[in-house]
């Protein structure tokens, strides 16, 4: 078997210790590599009513620009780091032309942050106080009170109530397809 070695810089995939993404991107970047990790900055569901919160958008794995040959070694045993990826042979490199497209769009943020409209017969999940985790849907948009009046479930019948904007979340789906948790 025989694996060959790039020459020059090139950007990889670096597959991640579980939840130690961010650990390895920082320790890689210490080592004066350059890393790439985008992250997805999402409202998710509490008690307390919603909360900020980021996720890696590739979940446990980075990409990263170097020499495979002078930085094998070090990449490979980083903390953080459970291996680079490759399939059979070949190391797992990723065209300059995609990680370009990715940081152009992430350039002006660390994590980026989906649009989440709201619109009349939208289905949302409520969050915080009574009303927490119950999906409802939209019927009206109070903007002048910056509130929401919604169609919910709720003692055996369908209600109508009116509830704050800030308390109002779209159904959370990670661009992936996965459903993240509330």
């Amino acid at each position: 078997m025989e694996t060959s070695f790039p020459e020059q810089p090139r950007w990889f995939c670096i597959r991640s210790k579980p939840k130690r993404q961010h650990v390895a991107a920082s320790h890689l970047r210490s080592l004066g590599i350059e890393v790439f990790n985008p992250q997805l900055r999402y409202r998710r569901s509490t008690r307390r009513g919603p909360e900020w919160s980021t996720t890696p958008l590739f979940q446990g794995y980075l990409f990263a620009r170097f020499d495979l040959l002078p930085f094998f070694r070090r990449v490979k045993y980083a903390f953080g780091v459970h291996d680079i990826l490759r399939f059979g042979s070949r190391w797992a490199e990723i065209p300059e032309g995609e990680v370009a497209a990715l940081q152009t769009a992430w350039s002006h943020s660390d994590a980026l942050q989906p649009p989440q409209p709201l619109a009349v017969g939208a289905p949302v999940i409520l969050s915080g106080g009574l009303f927490h985790g119950i999906e409802a849907t939209v019927v009206a948009l109070l903007p002048a009170r910056q509130r929401v009046k919604v169609l919910l479930e709720f003692l055996g019948g369908l209600q109508e109530a009116e509830v704050d904007a800030a308390a109002v979340l779209p159904p959370l789906i990670h661009p992936l397809g996965h459903p993240l948790a509330v």
